[in-house]
């Protein structure tokens, strides 16, 4: 044997590898969520050790901070590329094109909703500063040129309510092609651009008082879904849930064996409250216009009263045990399919691929817009997302 067949092949690091590495970590945090994610589990994924991702990040949390940095720089240079619009074709130029990134993008509402608050504090206001440079400038570039006289907190509804449309991929599939999705998302942006303007109708303030209902259960069920939106799901520990309601080791455990029956409980308290939301417009009429309005209105108003509930169950879900899993997101499925079976008997022109992702994305407005704290604060801010949801299944 000649003595070039015994010299071992030489290998090359690529000059990509952290590029690499991120793109592993982005799809492993979207899917598992941050805590659920090791090292030597984003190594495997891109083919290294654990110590080789190391040689390029600190730890996780740098890692996720670089990933929601790259993909909200996406966002910053598209829209930093479009200037005012001026007409109502330019228009809808930018928001097709803004509805193209968002679909290249899909990771990128996942992982700053869900998973930016396990960044360091330095992180994380830098990750919510660029989402408010995001929805600024939506709202200068898009909205105040088409609607000069729109008051302020309205046009801050309508340009979150335009920024979650075109994040919206990241939450659900749809059966359309790219370019047809891209058409729907960007048709529902100019519904929300050009919602008539009207005094508010309901008024609706968070209540400054809660009196805190005798049952410990109760009393640990509220704990659990607050501390389960700030810290997640693995961030806190049962012993955690019950002394922010001062109870004490065994005293917990004769209302709920372990901490994942907490976050059963609590799915099943949000789909419960749901159903009955649903049954209550099931009975405002027979006329399908007014159910799908009573659907909306419903599930708005329940958004905003139990932002703690729905916000818990739209991002701990992947730490339910399998079955369950399975279960909500069939009961999750039926409520999508409710709304779309309402909007398809008013609106039976469109096709049913199209006429799900509409859905899907009115679903994600409410979910993004009531979780965003300071617009609770706002007496009008249930009217205004109420107008902005109902628009998007406007002719």
């Amino acid at each position: 044997m000649g003595a070039e067949a015994r010299v071992a092949p030489t290998s090359r690091r690529p000059k990509d590898r952290n590029v690499q590495i991120a793109n592993n970590a982005r799809e492993l945090f979207a899917l598992r969520g941050f805590h659920a994610v090791r090292v030597d589990h984003i190594a495997e994924a891109s083919g290294v050790t654990a110590r080789a991702v190391y040689r390029h990040y600190k730890n996780k949390q740098e890692l996720l901070a670089r990933i929601i940095d790259e993909d909200q720089q996406r966002w910053i240079d598209a829209l930093d590329s479009i200037s005012e619009v001026e007409s109502d074709e330019e228009l809808a130029r930018h928001l097709d094109y803004l509805a193209r990134v968002g679909i290249e993008s899909r990771r990128l509402s996942v992982l700053w909703q869900r998973e930016a608050r396990h960044l360091d504090e330095d992180d994380f206001r830098t990750v919510r500063s660029r989402a408010v440079w995001i929805s600024d400038n939506v709202a200068g570039r898009l909205i105040r040129p088409c609607h000069p006289g729109l008051g302020a907190f309205a046009t801050d509804v309508r340009s979150w309510a335009v920024v979650s449309v075109l994040t919206s991929p990241a939450f659900y599939d749809s059966a359309l092609s790219r370019s047809r999705l891209a058409t729907v998302m960007a048709t529902a942006c100019e519904r929300i651009i050009a919602a008539p303007t009207v005094e508010p109708v309901r008024r609706r303030q968070t209540p400054t008082v809660e009196n805190v209902p005798m049952a410990r259960r109760e009393q640990l069920l509220a704990a659990a879904a607050a501390a389960f939106r700030r810290s997640g799901y693995a961030g806190v520990s049962i012993d955690d849930i019950g002394a922010d309601v001062g109870f004490a080791g065994p005293a917990i455990y004769r209302y709920f064996k372990t901490k994942s029956s907490i976050l059963v409980a609590l799915m099943e308290r949000f789909a419960e409250w749901r159903a009955l939301e649903v049954v209550r417009a099931l009975r405002t009429s027979i006329d399908p216009a007014e159910v799908l309005s009573a659907l909306i209105s419903g599930y708005v108003r329940l958004g905003i009263e139990a932002v703690d509930l729905l916000a818990v169950a739209l991002t701990e879900g992947h730490y339910l045990p399998d079955e369950d899993r399975e279960r909500f997101e069939r009961i999750n499925d039926d409520f999508v399919s409710e709304l779309r079976r309402w909007y398809s008997s008013v609106r039976p022109d469109v096709d049913p691929a199209a006429a799900q992702s509409l859905v899907s994305i009115a679903v994600t407005v409410v979910h993004d817009l009531v979780r965003i704290p300071h617009f609770l604060r706002s007496p009008d801010f249930e009217s205004e997302l109420d107008r902005v949801v109902h628009a998007l299944f406007a002719d």
